[in-house]
C-alpha cells in the first residue's frame, strides 16, 4: 500500500534506520572484549564437571573445584561458540556431568569464579583445545 505522500514514507524510512542502528548498537555492546573481563595470567583449575552448555554465543563449563575449606568452590568457565569448538574436536557430549577435568584459563578481573577457558584437559589423557 503506497504512503499517502512522500513526506511520511521518508519519516517511516528514517524511523526504521534508527530503530535498525539501536539493535546493532545494543548487540555490539552486549558482546564483550577479553581484555575488558578476564586477567593475562593464566591459572589451572582441577574440578568436576556439573553442567556443560553447549549454546551460542559461548558454551560454559559448570565445575566444582575443591576449596581449602573442603567446600567446593563453583566455578562457570566461558568457552567458545558450538561451531568454532566443532573444528577442534568438540561435541555436545565432550564433557559430562562427573568427568574429572583440569582447565587452564584465564581468571575473571572482578575476582569472581568466573574464567574464559582455553584448554580442557580429561582424566583419560585428551586434551579439548578451545583456539
Amino acid at each position: 500500500m503506497p504512503y499517502p505522500n512522500a513526506e511520511t514514507a521518508a519519516h517511516r524510512d528514517n524511523e526504521v534506520q534508527v530503530n535498525l542502528l539501536i539493535s546493532l548498537a545494543a548487540l555490539m555492546l552486549a558482546h564483550h572484549s577479553f581484555a575488558a573481563e578476564y586477567g593475562s595470567k593464566p591459572i589451572t583449575l582441577h574440578g568436576t564437571v556439573v553442567r556443560f552448555v553447549w549454546m551460542n554465543p559461548h558454551t560454559r563449563i559448570y565445575l566444582d573445584v575443591p576449596a581449602a575449606n573442603g567446600e567446593p568452590a563453583k566455578w562457570e568457565c566461558e568457552g567458545n561458540a558450538p561451531g568454532g569448538l566443532l573444528s577442534h574436536g568438540w561435541r555436545r557430549d565432550s564433557l559430562r556431568p562427573g568427568d574429572h577435568v583440569t582447565i587452564e584459563c584465564f581468571p575473571a578481573k572482578d575476582h569472581s569464579n568466573v574464567c574464559k577457558a582455553r584448554v580442557v584437559n580429561l582424566e583419560d589423557g585428551g586434551r579439548l583445545v578451545m583456539d
